[in-house]
């Protein structure tokens, strides 16, 4: 069918609301809008579903929220009685409609015959995650589009084991979802005995146990007079669970930024509400700098990335990109906690686009660094994986996203907010700020330094950009190569030891590396840059020459 039919079937079919025939109805002039809308549905990858809120196919509403879960009922139907008797864990934050498409999932589960479990108020992903566990239900959903901008919401599927549906069973969901060609879904009543609603026990059981995973709680105590700590969930779902876990830990002076402790679904004070981005701190700063305050840390929306400034010597406040923050807690875990490395073999989980100095860091302490490619359910994987058999430490993503503990199996927010406040007092109390262990690593194991760029390039055109400047890289000349002193080419869409993905890596011979991929969330072409070299001066030399061999193929 083409998006002009689809178009028309929206605009005539008796299954679809007023809301939706009057919002289509408003653009019937706009062909570009309307065939963006239906040229094709929504796609369900193995990050889930993300997208625009609002009418038609490839837009999130409830008739689409509502054939994702058709399809996913039907993957939990094959799995058989216990799946259904566990049931499905569901939590949302604070987008537009959020609330809405969580019922909606309950609903449509509870046609099928499927428990689920929902949280009456927005909450943290890595609760989600926590919750799967504790309850062992068979999966889990949240309504999140995490970092994204207003307009845009998502829909995350979870395993029993609380990690984010791996690809291949990310592709069984797939496979039923597109066997289902209608939008006319049936749903269960809001009262159907299927859905139940979780209450406060869980929420606290979580910070409780959120606490738990320090091990140095006591310079907290020893540091409660002197040290102040601002935090700020970016109008998020974290405010709850943060503030109140570091009162709990024993922070005598917290602050925060009121108008951004607001479940505000606009994001009204920031230009975009991820903490990758220094001009969301823009308010946290003027609080900071007012009060003197040591540590200023943000977490995004779902609360599963987290941001940190904090204040030197010179009174100056300095940030730490996902990579730094990575090193910094992975040389403070490993040098204050000796027992750490002699475990059961030890190991930290990174990706392939993420900083190599945590890894040279683990290994300075005996202890291995486990691969994956980008997305943390492949963390997550790994951890299941060796449960059993080895000791994990941690796990992390130059995007901002860290895992401390057993407790989930997916990035979480609230935990790496405790660690790293226990660590800004833990090295404060030694009179150091991070700026000043930072330099002590820059001494230790040389000046790793890199760099993001994100070309955003949206719609359908932007799909097809996308997949030509994949292709030009794919298929450089032998002389470029040459030229460049290029010395490893990795095709991850060819045979590697990981799964296939399409991403590319170029490795130099003075050691900087750059990584390519799309997005798998947003409309996006990523290119990560990685460089090491004796002076932060070289090191960042080297991004710039790659910076300007990439700008040159994007010209």
């Amino acid at each position: 069918m083409e998006w002009e039919e689809r178009y028309e079937e929206w605009l005539s079919a008796d299954y679809f609301d007023d809301s939706v025939k009057e919002e289509l109805q408003s653009i019937e002039d706009n062909r570009a809008e309307i065939e963006d809308r239906f040229y094709k549905d929504l796609e369900f990858g193995t990050a889930g579903a993300r997208g625009i809120v609002g009418a038609g196919t490839n837009r999130l509403n409830i008739y689409t929220v509502r054939r994702i879960t058709q399809g996913y009922a039907q993957y939990l139907l094959a799995k058989g009685n216990d799946a259904i008797q566990r049931g499905v864990v569901i939590a949302h934050d604070n987008r537009h409609f959020s609330a809405e498409f969580a019922l909606e999932i309950a609903r449509t589960l509870a046609f099928n015959g499927i428990h689920s479990y929902l949280f009456k108020d927005i909450t943290t992903t890595p609760e989600l995650s926590y919750a799967v566990r504790q309850l062992k239900a068979a999966g889990g959903v949240v309504v999140t589009a995490s970092h994204n901008p207003s307009e845009y919401n998502g829909y995350k599927v979870y395993d029993e084991t609380g990690c984010q549906e791996v690809p291949e069973k990310a592709q069984m969901i797939v496979d039923e979802i597109s066997r289902i060609s209608s939008y006319d879904i049936a749903v269960a009543d809001k009262e159907d005995e299927h859905i139940h609603w979780l209450d406060d026990q869980l929420d606290e059981q979580f910070v409780h146990d959120e606490c738990q995973v320090l091990h140095h709680p006591e310079v907290i105590c020893e540091m409660a007079d002197q040290m102040k700590v601002l935090y700020t969930p970016l109008h998020g779902t974290g405010r709850k669970a943060v503030l109140s876990g570091l009162e709990k830990l024993g922070f005598k002076h917290l602050y925060t930024v009121e108008e951004q402790c607001v479940p505000d679904p606009e994001f009204s004070t920031v230009e975009l509400p991820n903490p990758e981005d220094p001009k969301a701190f823009t308010m946290a700063l003027d609080v900071a700098k007012k009060n003197a305050i040591d540590l200023v840390m943000a977490t995004d929306p779902d609360c599963d990335r987290v941001g940190m400034w904090v204040r030197h010597s010179d009174g100056k406040y300095y940030s730490f990109t996902g990579n730094q923050m990575g090193a910094l807690v992975i040389y403070y875990l490993l040098s204050t906690n000796p027992e750490l490395s002699q475990q059961e073999k030890p190991y930290i989980a990174t990706t392939i686009v993420t900083s190599e100095l945590g890894s040279k860091i683990a290994a300075s302490y005996g202890v291995d660094t486990v691969l994956t490619l980008t997305g943390f359910k492949f963390i997550g994987q790994q951890m299941n994986e060796r449960a059993q058999t080895q000791s994990f430490i941690m796990g992390y993503e130059e995007s901002y996203g860290f895992l401390v503990s057993m407790l989930e199996r997916d990035k979480d927010g609230v935990s790496a907010t405790f660690t790293m406040a226990e660590m800004v007092a833990y090295y404060m109390k030694k009179g150091k700020t991070l700026v000043d262990v930072f330099h002590e690593i820059d001494e230790k194991y040389g000046c790793y330094r890199e760099k993001l760029i994100s070309k955003t390039l949206p719609g359908k055109e932007g799909m097809m950009q996308i997949r030509e400047i994949m292709d030009d890289f794919r298929h450089l000349t032998a002389e470029e190569i040459e030229r460049l002193n290029i010395i490893n080419v990795i095709d991850y869409s060819q045979d590697t030891d990981l799964p296939k993905a399409n991403v590319l890596k170029f490795v130099f011979a003075d050691g900087t590396w750059v990584a390519i991929r799309p997005s798998g969330t947003e409309p996006k072409i990523k290119f990560y840059i990685g460089a090491v070299a004796k002076t932060e001066e070289d090191s960042k030399q080297r991004l710039a020459d790659c910076t300007e061999w990439i700008e040159s193929h994007l010209s």
